[in-house]
């Protein structure tokens, strides 16, 4: 919810700060523009005063990327939550059973992966290595929405398109369930027949935890008993 008088120009400048850390390449101020539906003049003044800090930078064709203050803030912001040094252990525990192993943060709509683990992939690779997600689509996006209000949910998703689902009343419903259940179950349509199962990290979340794979279903009650005890581990370690 806004504050009773939210700052525009922060929310317009963290709006493309987070764009531009999470485009993975140069992209011009009109183009960042159309994507965060901003006036392009105030975008670029915004990526002036970015760049100004350190945590943007121009390149010779005169587009922006991340600046070095971005990796700066970025190795502060987890050293001080400790996220990923309580997870690394419980994530690669989770390896043992030869599926996608991942964690994830929710920004908005999006899910942000800061682990993403194929099998045989060493745990280092899996720090970053996948772009942000529609939440609606994702295991774990699923298994954070539910820790929301349907109220909260609705005002997130107003005039937004909600992928894998035809209406937000069909994505409500499914959050309900997920909150049952007390993990979300996400399928992916033949012919891969894959399946994410996820569950809450945080009392409320603040991260979420899956495994995803083409696994026998039968063995759901396993895979959930092990997402949730390293769930626990890292809520303990916090």
């Amino acid at each position: 919810m806004l504050p009773a008088q939210p700052n525009q120009s922060l929310i317009d400048g963290l709006a493309v700060l987070q764009a531009l850390a999470a485009h993975g390449q140069a992209v011009g101020g009109r183009a960042l523009a159309r994507r965060l539906d901003l006036e392009p003049t105030r975008t670029n003044r915004l990526l002036k005063t970015l760049a100004h800090l350190g945590l943007a930078q121009q390149t010779p064709d005169r587009k922006y990327t991340a600046g070095p203050a971005v990796h700066v803030l970025a190795a502060q912001a987890l050293r001080a939550s400790g996220l990923i040094s309580r997870a690394m252990g419980p994530l690669s525990e989770l390896g043992q059973f030869q599926c996608i192993v991942a964690m994830g943060v929710l920004w908005r709509t999006e899910v942000c992966y800061i682990y993403f683990g194929t099998p045989g992939m060493g745990p280092m690779e899996a720090l970053g290595s996948r772009e942000p997600h529609p939440a609606t689509s994702s295991g774990l996006g699923l298994a954070m929405l539910a820790d929301l209000s349907d109220d909260e949910v609705r005002r997130r998703y107003q005039d937004k398109p909600t992928p894998g689902y035809d209406s937000i009343g069909q994505v409500i419903g499914d959050l309900n369930e997920t909150r049952t259940n007390g993990y979300a179950m996400s399928t992916v349509a033949r012919p891969t027949n894959h399946a994410t199962l996820a569950v809450p990290v945080g009392r409320p979340a603040y991260a979420a935890i899956g495994l995803a794979g083409k696994f026998d279903l039968r063995r759901k009650n396993t895979l959930i008993t092990a997402l949730r005890e390293a769930a626990d581990e890292i809520e303990s370690e916090g």
